[in-house]
C-alpha cells in the first residue's frame, strides 16, 4: 500500500498577510494616482488647444472686420454711388453695360459678418468643462451675449439686401447677371468684373421708372445705414473681440 507525502505548506503569519494587502493597496492606489495625473495632463492639454484654437478664431474675426471696415465697404460703396449715379442720369444711351458692372460690384455683399463658431461649437459640446479658469469663461460669455445683441444689426443687413437683389429683377436681364456676376464671384473685390467682361447684348429697361427709381431709393437708404450704422457697429465689435482675445491670451499666456 502506497503512502502519498503531502508537501509541507509553511502557513504565513498574520504581518505578512498585512504587508501583502499593503503592497497591494499601494499599487491600486499608485494606479489610480497614475490614471488621474494622465487624464488631469490630457484635460489640460484638451485646454491649452481649445485656447490656442479660439484665439486665432477670435483674430480671424478682427481681421475680417478690419479688412470689411477699411477696404470691402468703402470699395463697394463706391461702385453703389456710380450704380445710383447711372440710374438718375437722364441720357442712357449706351450705359447698360456700364450700369451692370457697376451695379453688381455695388451689390456684393462681400462683407457680411457672421461670428467665427469653430470652436466655440466644442466648447458647448463639452470643452467648457475643461475650462479651469473663470476669468476666461466669463469672458466668452460676455462676447457671445454681446454677439446675440449684435446679430440682428445683421439679419437687418441681409434682409435690406435681400430686397435690394430682388427689386432688380424688373428692370436687369437675368441671364446677363448671373453671366457678369458669375465673373465678379472669383475675386473677393470683384475687381476682376471688367466692363468687357459684361456680354455687349446686356440690355436695361430703362423705361420700366417705377421700378429703377425703387431700387435706387433702396439703394440710398442701404448705403445710408452701411455709412452711419454697419460700420460703427463693426468698430464696436472689434473692440468687444479684442478684449477677450487679450484676457485669454494674458491667462494663458498666448501670444
Amino acid at each position: 500500500m502506497e503512502v502519498h507525502h503531502h508537501p509541507h505548506v509553511e502557513k504565513k503569519n498574520l504581518k505578512e498577510y498585512f504587508l501583502e494587502f499593503v503592497m497591494i493597496f499601494l499599487a491600486v492606489t499608485l494606479g489610480f494616482f497614475a490614471e488621474s495625473y494622465r487624464e488631469y495632463l490630457n484635460n489640460l492639454s484638451k485646454e491649452n488647444e481649445y485656447m490656442a484654437s479660439l484665439v486665432e478664431d477670435f483674430k480671424s474675426d478682427t481681421s475680417f472686420l478690419q479688412l470689411s471696415i477699411h477696404q470691402l465697404i468703402p470699395y463697394h460703396l463706391k461702385w453703389m454711388d456710380s450704380t445710383r449715379n447711372l440710374l438718375e442720369e437722364t441720357e442712357h444711351l449706351g450705359k447698360d453695360r456700364m450700369l451692370y458692372q457697376a451695379l453688381i460690384i455695388g451689390t456684393a455683399w462681400t462683407y457680411d459678418f457672421h461670428f467665427n463658431q469653430r470652436t466655440l461649437s466644442q466648447l458647448h459640446s463639452g470643452g467648457f468643462a475643461l475650462i479651469r479658469k473663470k476669468e476666461a469663461v466669463n469672458a466668452i460669455s460676455n462676447l457671445e451675449g454681446n454677439y446675440k445683441l449684435f446679430s440682428p444689426v445683421i439679419d437687418e443687413m441681409q434682409s435690406m439686401q435681400n430686397d435690394i437683389d430682388i427689386s432688380s429683377y424688373a428692370f436687369l436681364d437675368g441671364a446677363t447677371d448671373y453671366q457678369a456676376g458669375k465673373i465678379a464671384f472669383e475675386d473677393p473685390l470683384f475687381t476682376k468684373l471688367q466692363l468687357s467682361d459684361v456680354p455687349a447684348t446686356a440690355v436695361v429697361n430703362w423705361q420700366n421708372k417705377d421700378a429703377i427709381m425703387l431700387y435706387d431709393n433702396k439703394l440710398h437708404k442701404y448705403s445710408f445705414y452701411l455709412r452711419t450704422g454697419i460700420i460703427d457697429d463693426y468698430e464696436i465689435f472689434i473692440k468687444e473681440i479684442t478684449e477677450t482675445l487679450q484676457a485669454i491670451q494674458k491667462a494663458y499666456k498666448i501670444q
